[in-house]
């Protein structure tokens, strides 16, 4: 797998690794971070840093930063497969061009995939407040179409994203829908709805991006007007994005004292501490034409610990859950935001009575179909049955913890 994300942060990665990895395939990623070894099942994941951290700042800057890594991708992955002779390589965007550090295995017939978390041409537009028909939006576009040419499967995270690209002409009849639902092995089953505590803190819950377009300062706003209605409640912020200190600062004007925004990223391997810890989570996620395709994994989450979930109303969530699963309000509205949950608190029972529904609702899109879903595409595309034996195995001992411990 080629990604330029920390494995150590990156869910969907690590759920994809572990996977494979259970079942006895041995799993290299090159990407940024610590290098490790983990052993998971009959298999092994390896980790091999090409870089500290991802690029950050302006769009001069994430060019040069995405070409860097990928001149490090391409040339450490024909280093490694001449060695090794992988039977398949994922390449998680972004950028969608990494697909071309894969051209020397797939020019000798080596199956790649395309894996888009993002829609880049929406990402960068609305991130730099471009219209549709910018130059360079329709750069993108290319870029985009070109690196799914390079591939032979896409993989994409809802079927809002899939139908977005298929109408650019992108993975058209060979694109797979591989849902970031949460991991029964890292979260344990479902849980049932939260049961409130009659006195003392209700706690908030928002882990995710910090970037501007994931919403985080309208929910640091609309404490302003919880602190006086709803005064037990306490906000946690855990996430990662150059915007930290920012919120930091305007959660310290706002309630230092009710608002803790995490100093650092908050490892994957502890999130479920946080979820058991909180009362209700928080999808304050901006209304764009990046974000209307998305399904926050966030939300999923809180559905399977059975959290009480206040979300925008935007068309990708809309696409799974509806008005009976969640308490909705306007993207960017702070003060909705805070009527959702002041309803939320008056109303526990009722609040309780939508998180199950939320739950219910997700079974639907359970981890396990999806895993199945996707070691089915790997076994389709290496023409390799699932009950075969792997092409290569790993003789190292049994562990079955998290990576790192985390999954």
């Amino acid at each position: 797998m080629i990604h330029l994300s920390d494995f150590s942060l990156d869910s969907r990665i690590q759920r994809q690794a572990r996977a494979l990895a259970q079942r006895g395939d041995e799993v290299d990623l090159l990407c940024v971070g610590a290098r490790e070894t983990v052993n998971v099942g009959d298999g092994v994941i390896r980790t091999h840093p090409l870089g500290a951290t991802k690029p950050q700042g302006g769009g001069r800057a994430y060019i040069r930063g995405y070409a860097e890594f990928l001149a490090r991708a391409l040339w450490r992955l024909s280093v490694l497969d001449a060695r090794r002779r992988y039977d398949l390589i994922e390449v998680h965007n972004m950028p969608d061009i990494l697909t071309a550090a894969a051209l020397l295995p797939r020019l000798r017939g080596t199956p790649v995939i395309l894996n888009v978390h993002d829609t880049f041409p929406e990402l960068f537009a609305t991130k730099y407040g471009w219209p549709h028909d910018h130059r360079l939006v329709r750069l993108l576009e290319r870029e985009e179409r070109l690196s799914a040419i390079l591939a032979t499967r896409v993989i994409t995270v809802t079927d809002q994203a899939r139908l977005c690209l298929e109408e650019r002409g992108v993975g058209v009849n060979r694109t797979s829908v591989i849902m970031n639902s949460p991991d029964e092995r890292v979260f344990g089953p479902p849980r049932e709805p939260v049961a409130w505590p009659e006195e003392g803190p209700l706690r908030v819950l928002y882990h995710g991006g910090l970037a501007p377009r994931f919403g985080v300062e309208t929910l640091i706003s609309s404490f302003e007007r919880l602190r006086d209605t709803v005064p037990r409640l306490q906000l946690r912020v855990c996430g990662s994005g150059e915007d930290r200190d920012r919120l930091a600062a305007l959660a310290a004007e706002i309630d230092p004292r009710r608002i803790d925004v995490a100093a650092e990223p908050v490892a994957f391997e502890r999130i479920p501490a946080e979820l058991q810890a909180a009362h209700i989570g928080v999808v304050p996620t901006l209304d764009d034409r990046f974000t209307r395709l998305l399904l926050p994994v966030k939300l999923l989450e809180y559905a399977h610990m059975g959290l009480p979930i206040v979300a925008s109303r935007l068309p990708g969530i809309g696409g799974y859950f509806s008005e009976s699963d969640l308490h909705e309000f306007r993207a960017g509205d702070p003060q909705d935001l805070a009527r959702a949950i002041e309803e939320i608190c008056a109303h526990p029972q009722a609040a309780r009575g939508r998180a199950a529904q939320a739950t219910l609702r997700l079974e639907g899109i359970a981890w396990e179909q999806q895993r199945e879903r996707y070691l089915a595409l790997v076994d389709e595309l290496t023409a390799r049955r699932s009950s075969a034996s792997p092409a290569t195995r790993s003789a190292r001992p049994t562990t079955d913890s998290p990576l790192s411990s985390r999954g």
